[in-house]
């Protein structure tokens, strides 16, 4: 393969994972974060519909312990359990 042939990724949009994506995969919850004072939750997300992206839920949490808004979120991979293969 060469240089030229490579096609570059660069320049198409990100699509950031959806909470119909990550319950395809067994996972039932989000790992939040707080930012300012690291606090950690496990956040249950099955009230929520399929289109709902897992980046979108950061900047509205409100930290129970500092009051600050503005988390890091991501899929709570604990809960993923790899298919075996037959």
């Amino acid at each position: 393969m060469t240089i030229r042939s490579m096609r570059r990724f660069d320049d198409e949009p990100i699509i950031p994972m959806d909470l119909g994506n990550i319950r395809s995969l067994g996972v039932r919850s989000l790992d939040v974060q707080c930012h300012k004072c690291h606090h950690e939750i496990v956040l249950n997300v099955d009230r929520w519909p399929d289109h709902v992206t897992v980046p979108s839920f950061g900047p509205r949490l409100v930290c129970t312990r500092c009051g600050a808004t503005g988390a890091d979120v991501r899929p709570n991979w604990r809960e993923y359990k790899p298919k075996r293969m037959p």
